[in-house]
């Protein structure tokens, strides 16, 4: 669907421009390290959408909710606003982070152009998505609670978001960014966890140790999500922050290729 001849969509996990386990914490190293990349790859000419997860703003308001069950009776009608408010927030310092680098990033609200059916991602609309890129301005969304047409409302993951645009733009890459680095043979913490720098969907992989609060199905979801994109062709990369360039140009470095 895409014009462009560069298109990638960076998903940046809320455990990396988060302290996940401080709420409403910032982690200002990591978030100035990907604005940094990101600017350069904006500089080179590639066309970039930004996706990020909800760590330590997010997660514990939703959670506290129990937003992941679904419905927006009662309390819940509350804490859609609430995480809504606090998902904005993060979402705006993140946009701030890459105008401080001379991207034109714009924030883009999720619950505003996309919702669910029984928590899955029912509509998005690529097209708000795609004038954005074409204009060679950097949209900026985020998982968000929205609009579920079955239950009222739900959590929509940025991991699902980031392949369904990728998917529908035609992106040249797919890249995940999450705390851990990539996807290792066991949990990260394990002793004798590897690295693996390939994974396809009979690779046998050992997911756990999530730190924090995760109310979404965490590195598991974003595996599929990412073999998803990588059966229509896209080059789907998982790995650290400081692969993210190396992921997005297709440069050889510690992260993991996903394969099919």
């Amino acid at each position: 669907m895409s014009n462009t001849s560069k298109l990638t969509i960076i998903k940046v996990g809320g455990s990396v421009v988060t302290e996940k386990a401080k709420r409403f914490t910032i982690n200002k190293g990591n978030l100035r390290k990907i604005s940094g990349d990101i600017a350069r790859l904006y500089h080179e000419g590639w066309s970039i959408v930004v996706v990020h997860g909800g760590g330590s703003f997010g997660h514990p308001v939703a959670a506290l909710y129990r937003l992941n069950e679904g419905g927006i009776g009662g309390r819940k009608l509350y804490g859609f606003a609430e995480t809504r408010y606090w998902m904005s927030v993060l979402n705006l310092r993140v946009v701030k982070a890459l105008l401080d680098e001379d991207v034109p990033a714009s924030s883009l609200q999720t619950s505003a152009v996309a919702f669910n059916d029984n928590k899955m991602l029912d509509y998005v609309n690529v097209e708000v998505v795609l004038e954005f890129v074409k204009r060679r301005i950097v949209p900026v969304l985020y998982g968000d609670v929205v609009i579920d047409k079955s239950l009222g409302a739900s959590i929509l993951s940025g991991d699902d978001l980031a392949s369904t645009l990728a998917i529908k733009l035609n992106a040249t890459s797919l890249v995940y960014v999450m705390g851990s680095g990539g996807i290792y043979s066991e949990p990260p913490s394990k002793p004798g966890a590897v690295l693996l720098r390939k994974i396809t969907p009979s690779t046998k992989i050992c997911v756990g140790g999530v730190r924090g609060i995760d109310v979404t199905d965490g590195v598991r979801r974003k595996i599929l999500c990412a073999f998803e994109a990588a059966r229509r062709g896209i080059r789907v990369s998982i790995g650290g922050v400081n692969t993210l360039y190396s992921m997005v140009v297709g440069k050889e470095d510690r992260y993991t290729q996903v394969k099919v």
